[in-house]
């Protein structure tokens, strides 16, 4: 597939575009990725994960620390020193029922097919198995102002993203938790957790924050404040937050 092609050479070419609230090229945030996964009831004791779309394979340091046994699917290799198979997370080379947990972390607003990747999830999954799932949300003020600037703004459809500097994306999709669900459900997927990440309300609400214009001591007091009220925010509003983090039942 021709966007395949392209979003392999954009990330073998922009590798710093490969970040996430968990991590990106330099390492993972252990400790945020842990207290996910324990609010979300996420184990591996003896489980069989598949990270699709695992840019450097951090992933596996804390699978494998916590009893799980990890393979990692990307478009690029990254990184020497783990299990991974070069693939497109809409045709996984792996048999039916080949892992208990999946995870996607913010890789799938960039799946060219949507459908057939959750179809995928579905199918390589065992009976009793899960997704666990990073991606942007984009119903709140952050989407708003995609929409506006991929129409009058100069940004391509599905490219605009408010992060480093507003960097226009290969394939950025304008997820939202009421999208995550029907793509979820039409794949065969019945129960859904979901999180926000409050430290990234301010990105939801103000993405100005992350402006090339934006002055860095306005930009410092901002994240601060939005810092101190985002989780309390994301409680009440979890559409608030630029980020949900969500465990995928079958």
């Amino acid at each position: 597939m021709v966007l395949t092609d392209e979003m392999r050479a954009y990330y073998r070419d922009h590798p710093l575009m490969v970040s996430s609230p968990f991590g990106g090229v330099e390492g993972v945030n252990r400790e945020l990725l842990l207290s996910t996964f324990d609010r979300l009831g996420v184990a591996f004791d003896g489980r069989r994960v598949l990270d699709v779309g695992c840019g450097r394979g951090y992933l596996e340091e804390v699978v494998r620390e916590q009893g799980g046994a990890y393979v990692g699917v990307d478009l690029v290799p990254s990184r020497a020193g783990f299990p991974l198979a070069l693939a497109d997370g809409a045709a996984l080379p792996f048999p039916d029922g080949a892992f208990d947990g999946v995870f996607c972390i913010d890789a799938f607003e960039h799946f060219p097919e949507a459908e057939r990747g959750v179809a995928e999830f579905h199918r390589v999954l065992s009976p009793d198995g899960f997704v666990f799932l990073s991606a942007p949300n984009y119903a709140n003020v952050a989407g708003l102002v995609k929409a506006s600037c991929e129409r009058f703004g100069g940004y391509e459809p599905d490219t605009w993203a408010p992060f480093r500097n507003w960097c226009p994306q290969e394939l950025e999709r304008p997820l939202t938790g009421r999208v995550v669900r029907r793509l979820f459900r039409r794949g065969g997927f019945t129960r859904f957790r979901r999180i926000a990440y409050g430290p990234e309300v301010g990105l939801g609400l103000f993405p100005w924050i992350e402006h090339n214009r934006m002055p860095e001591a306005v930009k410092f007091r901002l994240q601060r404040a939005f810092g101190a009220i985002g989780p309390a925010i994301a409680s009440v509003w979890p559409g608030a937050s630029l980020h949900h983090f969500w465990k995928i039942e079958k």
